[in-house]
């Protein structure tokens, strides 16, 4: 096996679908594909993946109505590859989208000069995560912090709406600190690609109308168990007079 690999755990039942980042001695370190997680694994526990991508569920309807100005995003990531991923699909869904990739512990100090810059509808901080043994989080803190500076800059949780976390992050503080969605309330990894497949579909729903978070989150990766979140409405606006 070699650095850029596709491969599953045999320990793990083939869960998870990894990279492989790099090798030292029999130790493989790995970067989920889909899944917001790092690991590291013996290589004699690896095993080539046939298998690289799974595509997630949307609500497509929403993305083909005609004389829609969509909700514009502002993502902030804490992984360059998963960065370039998500700009990727957003392109892919017609939306506007402005992507940096800062440390997390970076993310508190620029996040009001980006909201200032860029002007959006809906900010997404996320990157790596990961709950403890003694319950403290490796990144839950930077993201906190990152939605509060975020909050005294736009109070109103419908003019600025906020998805929050990575995988196994502290749910409850998020949502607390002023998130419309975060991960994790059951503190498990999430999709890579599940801030996008949230904000893209509050971009896409109609001002008038608060977003289905049921059917949404039902849409997600891992349900309700990956992410929670709060009564919100849509961003996009019809254009009138429409020509189409």
């Amino acid at each position: 096996m070699k650095v850029g690999d596709y491969v599953v755990r045999k320990k793990y039942h083939k869960d998870i679908i990894f990279v492989i980042e790099h090798i030292e001695g029999q130790i493989a370190y790995l970067k989920g594909v889909e899944i917001r997680l790092l690991a590291d694994s013996p290589l004699d526990d690896l095993e080539i993946s046939t298998q690289i991508y799974r595509e997630e569920k949307l609500d497509r309807e929403l993305f083909c109505r005609p004389g829609i100005l969509k909700g514009k995003v502002l993502h902030l990531d804490g992984d360059v590859r998963y960065l370039e991923m998500c700009l990727a699909k957003y392109e892919d869904l017609g939306l506007r989208v402005d992507g940096y990739h800062y440390k997390e512990a970076d993310m508190p100090q620029v996040v009001i000069e980006l909201l200032r810059k860029h002007r959006p509808d809906i900010l997404v901080i996320t990157g790596h995560d990961a709950r403890h043994k003694d319950e403290t989080y490796a990144h839950s803190a930077d993201f906190v912090q990152t939605v509060r500076q975020a909050r005294t800059f736009e109070k109103d949780k419908d003019r600025l709406i906020i998805f929050a976390g990575a995988c196994q992050s502290n749910y409850e503080a998020l949502i607390a600190a002023g998130a419309n969605f975060a991960s994790s309330p059951g503190r498990i990894n999430i999709h890579a690609l599940d801030p996008v497949y949230i904000s893209s579909q509050i971009a896409s729903e109609s001002v008038k109308n608060y977003i289905d978070i049921e059917r949404i989150l039902d849409n997600t990766s891992c349900k309700t168990k990956g992410i929670g979140g709060i009564d919100t409405r849509g961003v996009a606006r019809k254009v009138y007079p429409n020509r189409d």
